[in-house]
């Protein structure tokens, strides 16, 4: 009622005004979606990995893999219920057929004599009932379509864990590459001051010309690096917002530091940690796979067995002169049957022989492809337990090399300013220090590389 009241107001001209001002200024005061009071989006590793498992693209595909598989096996457990159909028919016989008879009404055997039989309008209403009692395909389709839906669900398991490991291995690029900008841009500050005052010894003509051209070298080059981390950052994070199944426009923030990330690493744990390879998504596929091929060999030895099926039809028919088969006062005669069809198969030529035999072959192809894939899951996961150890002790080492370089590059920084060693050695310094940090970052990201594998290897669940 008040809701009425309000729109039959809008009908006066002056209550139009009213309404339109208060309006225009909510509008006006109200922040604008996207323009105003949009913040980037928070994201740690952890909820970014969790996202992405949910709404990626490639997760979308394989749940949409697993309901295809729960509606195959519902339609294969529908098979074996009773099927149930109903038809209805009519025919209007235009032209009764004629058919010749000996004339017994006159005793003339041999004479024939033209009659037609049946009527002019007919209609015939059945319901027919068929259950399937025995097949052994039946039983065999209704196991494999069970075993199918379970291998989709293995595969969902496993596209979560691949794009999580996607979804990881970008966030920690991001990260290494704000580490890299961090070190480079604290780098150029200085090498910049430098050549500042550099530039003004060169003007007053205490230096020459070569150690301020010298100095602007590594200046442009040290700009141009963080150029293209810059830009590298932005593709990244484009890279890791289409991983996540995010739209690439929006705003997002990491969270996590690489410092959160290193604290958390315990790479002694990961070693010592003991890998069951029962629990590993691939070679759970690869069985299920193998299971797939078993069920698919014991499909092609049960067309051998005979097949049993149960039918009850029931049906009325009714024969007019007229077109009155709506008049309850009219006759229908009931029809009812009660059947089985037994199927046997006796001879095939040979043919069905061949399929067993293919199948039989395919299922031990299955198995050993399912034992080297258990094998080399082994040894990937040795492999990368090696490779990580070598991996942190490398990042180790060019830790320490990149504070040596740096403290070098410092104690030439002060002999330059002192004047004891020239814008060559500062230069050659400076080189050195670069050198070691791209050393550094380099190892840095083979060492959270190999740490991201491992973990993708080990684990058996998206909780992992």
């Amino acid at each position: 009622m008040i809701v009425h009241r309000f729109v039959k107001s809008l009908r006066r001209p002056r209550t139009r005004l009213v309404a339109f001002l208060v309006l225009a200024s909510a509008a006006l005061i109200s922040p604008v979606p996207g323009v105003r009071g949009q913040e980037a989006r928070p994201f740690s590793l952890k909820a970014a990995r969790a996202f992405a498992a949910a709404n990626s693209f490639e997760t979308k595909r394989s749940q949409a893999d697993v309901e295809t598989a729960r509606l195959k096996l519902k339609e294969t457990v529908a098979v074996g219920l009773p099927q149930v159909t109903s038809t209805v028919s009519y025919s209007d016989n235009l032209k009764l057929p004629t058919s010749l008879i000996p004339n017994f009404f006159e005793g003339k055997f041999d004479e024939k004599i033209p009659v037609q039989f049946g009527t002019q309008h007919n209609a015939t209403a059945n319901i027919q009932v068929q259950q399937l009692v025995f097949n052994g395909s039946y039983f065999v389709g209704l196991q494999t379509s069970k075993l199918y839906r379970s291998v989709a669900e293995m595969g969902l398991e496993r596209t979560r864990l691949t794009v999580q490991e996607n979804v990881t291995g970008t966030y920690y690029l991001i990260l290494v590459a704000e580490e890299n900008e961090r070190i480079l841009k604290s780098s150029l500050a200085s090498v910049e001051k430098i050549a500042a005052e550099v530039r003004e010894l060169n003007q007053e003509g205490f230096l020459a010309d070569t150690d301020a051209d010298l100095l602007q070298i590594t200046v442009n080059q040290i700009q141009n690096a963080v150029h293209t981390l810059e830009r590298q950052k932005v593709v990244a994070a484009k890279l890791l917002k289409f991983q996540m199944g995010l739209d690439l426009d929006e705003d997002i923030r990491l969270t996590d530091t690489l410092a959160d990330v290193l604290a958390g690493v315990d790479v002694d744990e990961a070693l010592r940690a003991e890998f069951k390879l029962e629990s590993n998504v691939d070679y759970q596929l690869t069985r299920g796979q193998a299971r797939l091929a078993d069920m698919a060999l014991k499909n092609e030895k049960a067309k051998y067995w005979p097949s049993v099926a149960a039918f009850f039809t029931y049906q009325q028919n009714a024969y007019r002169s007229r077109f009155d088969f709506f008049r309850s006062s009219e006759r229908w005669f009931p029809f009812q049957i009660l059947g089985f069809n037994i199927s046997i198969p006796i001879f095939r030529s040979g043919a069905q022989s061949a399929r067993v035999e293919q199948a039989g072959l395919a299922a031990v192809q299955a198995r050993d492809a399912a034992e080297q894939a258990a094998r080399g899951i082994r040894l990937d996961a040795e492999q990368t337990k090696v490779r990580l150890l070598s991996a942190r002790d490398h990042y180790l080492t060019q830790k320490d090399n990149m504070r040596l370089a740096e403290r070098v590059y410092g104690a030439t920084l002060e002999k330059y300013r002192e004047g004891v060693a020239s814008s060559m050695e500062l230069s050659q310094a400076h080189d050195k220090f670069l050198q070691a940090e791209s050393g550094y970052i380099q190892a840095l990201s083979d060492f959270l590389t190999t740490l991201n594998k491992l973990d993708r290897i080990s684990a058996s669940s998206i909780g992992s």
